[in-house]
């Protein structure tokens, strides 16, 4: 049995590809808040939202599509064999309850209710991502750290 497989560790290429979806997604996210909340431009027709807004949007979006792809990914080997052994359970919880609670926040945000609840479920949804990225640098230091342990 390889050490990955004793270890849930990611392959490199899978690590990589998963790190660098979530930085573009955590930072399309933060960088529409920033233009959201604190960009407005002011024009003719009065204050109005900054036309790169839309742009970050988009990106954060797409790269939330990739996302999905990436944790379905992680299910069957990575979650699933921690799970198991009950290998970095806590912020392993954590980080797939987060998931879900962002996905379901996301799609509320296009499919459920009307505008009364629309500024709600997006307060919940970009306070729960900013809080993510902490979360997801936890696991990763504890799991690193459980594995050092493991091998001295």
């Amino acid at each position: 049995m390889s050490k990955r497989l004793v270890t849930h560790q990611l392959g490199p290429q899978h690590r990589r590809l998963t790190y660098a979806c979530f930085i573009l997604l955590w930072v399309s996210g933060l960088l529409w808040l920033v233009f959201h909340y604190f960009m407005s431009v002011v024009s003719e027709f009065g204050v109005g939202p900054h036309p790169l807004q839309l742009w970050w949007l988009k990106l954060h979006g797409l790269t939330a599509m990739g996302a999905l792809v990436i944790f379905g990914s992680l299910m069957p080997g990575h979650i699933r064999k921690a799970w198991q052994h009950r290998k970095n359970y806590v912020s392993g919880v954590a980080m797939v309850t987060s998931m879900i609670a962002l996905t379901l926040t996301g799609y509320a945000l296009y499919y459920v209710g009307g505008e009364q609840w629309r500024p709600l479920i997006s307060i919940v949804h970009w306070l729960w991502g900013l809080a993510m990225a902490p979360l997801i640098v936890l696991h990763i230091g504890l799991g690193r750290r459980a594995r050092l342990r493991a091998a001295q």
